[in-house]
């Protein structure tokens, strides 16, 4: 059961590849390249209409027309949810097409044999069509050869001079494609940046005044007045109270300050209030010479 699903999905996915297309004289159903040799025996075949989406297209226009509309939207027709636009006849052939899906490796080089037929010298013309209503053909040149044998029926010696020119002609056709599709991206990218940097410059520049309310308490937070500090008179009893609760009375500098700076409650986010806590703390150590005693790194107080 599941090889079928499998083997359903992947014929899908050639059908939605290949475009087919009818007769308007005679309604004979055929492969895109087949049109023309169909034409060249049908008197009344003066153009063709797309079995998908009916759209018609006189002379050799159809070779332009690649994809087509989706499977869901073939058969649910009006139930399709999906955006159809509708031409100015309301006859449902639309002149814009659908963004075209990201091809698979092998559907994009199954296109690229079909757009190689068209282009194909006339020495490989006939082996070029035949190779473009083949399925499945192969990507790598070493396979690929072995593949004509067969469905070309490219044997002996003589064959390799025309295989050799296929493959060329099929390398320099996907080389070609490959370049038209990175000019295509590079190009749309470049319209989007315009577009971008338009929308960046219509931005408003304008603050709100939450906004500038923010920034300013962020601004005294980063740069703190001298206001926002303690006076000596409260820092000196703040480190007199913190020393007589220490053992033997005396703490090291760096703890000092970390506990007088948790009394007073003081804010140093900023390396500047960091720098102004730390002066104002030694001046009232120095201040208070007679009380506190600073020997190195540890500030004792005296009985």
């Amino acid at each position: 059961f599941a090889f079928k699903q499998t083997l359903h999905k992947t014929y899908r996915r050639i059908l939605d590849v290949m475009v087919f297309f009818l007769c308007d004289g005679c309604n004979e159903t055929l492969k895109k390249n087949k049109v023309d040799a169909h034409a060249a025996k049908c008197r009344e075949c003066w153009s063709v209409s797309c079995v998908d989406c009916s759209q018609s297209f006189p002379g050799d226009e159809y070779r332009s027309h690649t994809s087509c509309i989706s499977e869901a939207e073939r058969y649910e027709k009006t139930i399709y949810r999906g955006a159809r636009k509708l031409d100015d006849s309301g006859t449902g052939h639309r002149q814009q097409q659908h963004k075209a899906k990201k091809l698979t490796p092998q559907e994009a080089w199954q296109q690229t044999i079909e757009i190689a037929a068209e282009s194909a010298p006339s020495s490989i013309k006939s082996y070029m069509d035949q190779l473009s209503g083949c399925d499945n053909v192969p990507r790598k040149e070493k396979q690929f050869r072995n593949f004509t044998v067969n469905s070309l029926r490219l044997k002996g010696p003589s064959a390799e001079k025309i295989k050799d020119e296929i493959w060329k002609h099929l390398s320099k056709v996907r080389e070609d494609e490959k370049q038209k599709r990175e000019e295509a991206q590079k190009k749309q990218q470049s319209s989007q940046q315009p577009k971008d940097a338009k929308k960046e410059e219509a931005e408003p520049t304008s603050i709100s005044d939450d906004d500038k309310s923010s920034n300013n308490a962020a601004k005294e937070d980063e740069s703190p007045s001298s206001s926002s500090m303690p006076s000596e008179k409260e820092v000196t009893k703040a480190v007199k109270r913190a020393l007589k609760k220490a053992p033997n009375k005396s703490l090291k500098f760096k703890s000092l300050r970390k506990t007088v700076q948790e009394t007073l409650v003081i804010k140093t986010k900023s390396d500047t209030a960091k720098k102004e806590w730390k002066k104002l703390l030694k001046q009232c150590v120095d201040a208070n010479s007679k009380k506190l005693v600073v020997d190195g790194k540890i500030v004792s107080l005296k009985d």
